[in-house]
């Protein structure tokens, strides 16, 4: 069983403040009429929102940590999954510059962290720092410097924003979390955009391997309101001794018409001679407003040298009932 609380509160911050002082003619007995005054520009807006995660699981092989989980990793106990708080100004073209901040405490900010190289200060530096990038609005070209969530993947790590409570195998193992770099979006038209990322690597915060950052592209079509298809590819050299570099290809497809959507996710990754892939496809049920039924199933092959650390072929099944209780409460119960 799990439960999420969920708080949200926009605050609007003047980027200027000003004090007006009015004279009043005391001796005029006709005063001219004041030009009307002009109407003075609305100061930014900062959304402010946060939740809270808190999750209870049992694992029936009984073994504590859970292995193969990316977060939901403690048997028979209550545990404060994620509390995020998060601070973001968008970027319209009457206000070009921006920014985000998303900060995470808790165990899945641990877990996160830990995927950093060794040596790495980015595990105790970074850790509560899940993104934090600037934004600018040049011509139609969104830019943003700094550390953000990855492109690749179905799934993301505020568990509320997913369709099931817990992770993929992929999404914790044969995916990277986070990239510190630049990211350039172009919308070329409402039914197509394309990014480019350059970037330090695989959750890294702070080297670059083989002289040369990782590199990256993502590319988002949606046709029409029901179907969105995003398709990424990453390659760059992610240790410091690798010969060859790291080359990963993901895609999403996902499709949603009236109560029933789908959606369907694949990865491939390779690495010299070590290969790694799989498919999750996933169907929601939107019973009534409040209440929904997902299934996901996944299967991966990691024969080809074990990158994803169980070194064979696997397969899993995961049945989520999603309420929404009231005031932004969620609950989930999973198996």
């Amino acid at each position: 069983m799990t439960r999420m609380t969920r708080l949200s509160r926009r605050y609007v911050v003047p980027a200027l403040a000003s004090l007006a002082l009015a004279v009043i003619p005391v001796f005029a007995e006709d005063p001219a009429p004041a030009p009307a005054a002009s109407p003075s520009p609305e100061p930014p807006k900062i959304d402010v929102t946060g939740f809270v995660d808190v999750y209870y699981g049992y694992n029936f092989n009984k073994t504590n940590p859970t292995l193969m989980r990316a977060f939901d990793i403690q048997h028979n106990a209550f545990s404060l999954s994620l509390a995020e708080i998060n601070f973001n100004k968008g970027v319209t073209p009457d206000s070009r510059l921006g920014f985000r901040m998303d900060l995470d405490f808790g165990k899945t900010a641990d877990i996160v962290a830990s995927f950093e190289p060794e040596g790495s200060d980015g595990k105790e530096i970074y850790k509560h720092i899940q993104q934090a990038y600037l934004s600018l609005l040049t011509g139609k070209v969104q830019w943003d410097a700094g550390k953000f969530v990855t492109i690749h993947g179905s799934e993301v790590i505020e568990s509320q924003d997913n369709w099931n409570y817990t992770r993929l195998v992929l999404f914790g193992y044969a995916i990277p979390f986070y990239h510190l770099g630049v990211r350039a979006t172009l919308p070329v038209n409402d039914k197509f955009s394309v990014s480019g990322l350059v970037v330090n690597g695989w959750n890294n915060s702070s080297a670059i391997y083989g002289g040369a950052p990782c590199l990256a592209i993502e590319t988002t079509l949606k046709p029409n309101a029901k179907v969105t298809w995003v398709a990424n590819f990453m390659s760059g050299q992610e240790t410091k001794d690798a010969k060859d570099n790291r080359n990963l290809f993901d895609t999403t497809l996902t499709i949603a018409s009236g109560k029933v959507s789908l959606m369907a996710n694949f990865d491939y990754g390779k690495e010299g001679a070590v290969k790694w892939w799989g498919i999750a496809p996933y169907v929601k049920y939107q019973a009534t407003p409040n209440w929904a039924l997902v299934g996901r199933y996944e299967y991966l092959d990691d024969t080809k040298g074990g990158f994803m650390l169980i070194g064979t072929k696997a397969q899993e099944i995961t049945v989520t009932s999603d309420h929404l209780i009231a005031g932004g409460l969620k609950m989930r119960l999973e198996y």
